[in-house]
């Protein structure tokens, strides 16, 4: 009877250390990367979520979403974008580079880290990072254009391409105030360069305000 009692006081003190490890193991944030088994372009580390965008901008908004939804679970607010783009989707791009102000809106902090491109739909991106934590690397490029139409074999009547004409130029107007309210750039000045294609220097890039600091 005797033996029964202790027996039963031991395991009564393992289920109370069972249910304490427990708890500190839920509170506690996880001290190694975490990541999606079907992903590879981000990754949590404790309180920090990286998220890689290499190549073209198409695709991303989608991608991004996942991952924010991703970050969220583990309750991730500091968010590092490592850009390295040629742009390729304005509305890709701008989608992207909304989801980042909402966020930011929350409370995440986003932080852009750029090395070798941020060119079109990924200069909006890099602008669109919490003000003092977009970087840039030196001998790093930012690039700004008008939009660009592709088309093969199309016929159109002048009427068609004046019609075209005024909607590509509202959402080409539209991309200049977004980005134009990002950086130290007027609208005005901003609509020059675009028209010129403008390449920026990283050093430019931070003193007309599309990034923040000089990554040596």
């Amino acid at each position: 009877m005797k033996k029964a009692k202790v027996i039963g006081l031991v395991l009564c003190l393992l289920l109370v250390a069972a249910v304490s490890s427990a708890q500190v193991f839920e509170t506690e944030p996880l001290p190694y990367p975490v990541a999606p088994p079907d992903y590879s372009y981000f990754i949590g580390f404790g309180n920090t979520g990286y998220y890689l965008l290499t190549g073209s901008v198409i695709g991303e908004f989608s991608r991004f979403v996942k991952a924010t939804y991703f970050f969220g679970r583990y309750g991730i607010k500091h968010i590092v974008i490592y850009l390295n783009s040629p742009g390729g989707s304005f509305f890709d791009g701008l989608s992207f580079a909304q989801l980042m102000l909402e966020l930011q809106s929350r409370g995440v902090t986003i932080e852009v880290r750029c090395y070798g491109i941020a060119a079109s739909a990924a200069a909006v991106i890099l602008a669109a990072g919490s003000p003092g934590h977009r970087w840039i690397a030196d001998c790093s490029f930012v690039m700004v254009h008008e939009l660009l139409v592709s088309k093969f074999f199309s016929t159109q009547s002048v009427s068609e391409v004046e019609k075209e004409a005024k909607v590509m130029r509202k959402i080409q107007n539209a991309m200049i105030q977004m980005l134009a309210s990002r950086i130290k750039l007027s609208p005005e000045e901003l609509k020059k360069r675009c028209a010129e294609e403008t390449w920026i220097s990283a050093q430019q890039a931070i003193e007309w305000g599309f990034a923040d600091h000089l990554i040596k």
